[in-house]
């Protein structure tokens, strides 16, 4: 018996022969094609598998983003709908309120003017806006002829407010009287009677984003972080001293040409006098609501309470009687808080201001200071702290600075104080640092 075909039999019974093609023969060509057929289908299947589930995400895409943009429809309609209500109710309001002061008219025509083009244009189609426009010049050309009527005649007698139609600001008489300067810190004292021997008017609110853009346009207040802080109604902040002169120096150029303007008088900073007299409306607390901070001056201050620190990582004085939570992180929208006795809103807290004078630490006790309505004209160089990038610590420098006043909303309330003063140089600028002009007699 030949044992190879014996072997091979024996295999083949037991169902373990596999057949031999030898190389080139049509049997081996034949399983290389179907090893690729089947590696081919393999492929087809995946691509099929791939394609079903990418046609079904787009599917779930394109429904989840048609649920979408109906509910973002729906909810802008809706919103829509609701400031067109509203307009619609302080068109009635100005409409009932004919024979009002021209400056509460005023004040209504300025609310009308900033919900359409806060909130209404932004959202309306283009064919619709014309409208919007139209009737905000309408609303601008009532506002300048109010302004004649409410401006006096005779700037030395108590000023009524009214509202400036170049810059929507609404200004606050300030009577003319004396008070006690100064407070308990080395550049606070020595505490004095000074005279504001004329009356003037103050911005009832910080210069805010949008005020600030009319007379210089592409002002933007950026951002903090992740906090916004050129909302509109915002106060407008990264303000160099410089450039809010130049804000009362157009100002005053707009107004005066209009004739609208008392002789003698122009829009400037306020001295540091006619700012704290303005802030302590008739007090002398360490603030304008009390002796203490705490809680209740959560109502009056936006400033750094328990609640920011904690967000911020930063770390409050033991002692600082900060508030627990004044419901803001940042500079909140002007006008926020509680007003002072004379009805100005956020002389404490929000955004610190600049003032006209030059820093002097020593200033209350310089003789020339010391009579009525005092400024400090000239420069003095002090020390100023500047921070190194990457919290690479400090260094300082000697330079001239110009003082600021009423605090922030990053500062702990003894900073807040009616008398607290601190300084910065006239071309820097700072996240927490803005600015409110006076109406007021020329500083020559």
């Amino acid at each position: 018996m030949n044992p190879k075909s014996d072997d091979t039999s024996t295999h083949a019974a037991s169902g373990k022969a596999k057949p031999f093609f030898p190389p080139g023969s049509t049997g081996a060509t034949t399983m290389r094609l179907r090893a690729e057929l089947q590696h081919e289908e393999a492929k087809l299947r995946i691509f099929k598998i791939f394609m079903v589930l990418f046609v079904l995400c787009v599917g779930a895409f394109l429904v989840y983003s048609g649920i979408s943009y109906y509910r973002e429809s729906k909810a802008k309609a809706k919103y829509l709908a609701l400031i067109k209500k509203a307009i619609a109710i302080k068109e009635k309001v100005l409409d009932e309120n004919s024979t009002a002061s021209s400056y509460v008219r005023a004040r209504l025509l300025v609310e009308l003017i900033d919900l359409r083009t806060e909130d209404l244009m932004p959202l309306l189609p283009r064919e619709e806006l014309k409208n919007a426009e139209q009737a905000n010049r309408r609303n601008e050309e009532e506002i300048a002829r109010l302004a004649k009527v409410s401006l006096p005649a005779a700037p030395e007698q108590p000023g009524e407010a009214f509202i400036v139609p170049s810059a929507h600001l609404d200004m606050i008489g300030i009577p003319a009287g004396k008070f006690r300067m100064g407070g308990s810190m080395d550049n606070e004292m020595p505490v004095r009677e000074v005279a504001i021997t004329h009356p003037f008017w103050i911005a009832r609110t910080e210069v805010t984003n949008r005020q600030i853009q009319m007379l210089i346009p592409g002002f933007n207040s950026l951002k903090w972080g992740d906090f916004r802080l050129n909302l509109p109604s915002q106060p407008a902040v990264r303000v160099r001293w410089d450039q809010a002169v130049m804000y009362c120096r157009k100002l005053t150029e707009l107004e005066r040409a209009a004739g609208r303007l008392p002789s003698g008088y122009e829009y400037r900073l306020p001295t540091e006098a006619e700012w704290e007299y303005a802030c302590r409306a008739g007090t002398s607390t360490d603030y304008y609501w009390g002796k203490e901070f705490g809680n209740e001056g959560a109502k009056y201050a936006n400033g750094l309470d328990y609640k920011s620190a904690e967000r911020f990582q930063w770390r409050l004085p033991p002692v600082a009687g900060a508030a627990d939570d004044d419901g803001h992180r940042v500079a909140a929208p002007a006008g926020s808080f509680q007003p002072n006795a004379w009805g100005l809103y956020d002389m404490s807290g929000n955004a610190a201001e600049w003032c006209y004078d030059w820093y002097d630490p020593k200033a209350y006790s310089d003789p020339e200071m010391a009579g009525p309505d005092p400024v400090k004209r000239d420069p003095v160089s002090v020390g100023f702290t500047r921070y190194r990038p990457f919290d690479a610590g400090t260094w300082t420098t000697e330079t001239a600075c110009r003082v600021i006043r009423g605090g922030d909303w990053g500062m702990d309330p003894k900073k807040l104080r009616s008398a607290y003063r601190f300084f910065m140089p006239p071309n820097e600028s700072d996240t927490a640092v803005g600015f409110r002009p006076v109406l007021a007699r020329e500083i020559r």
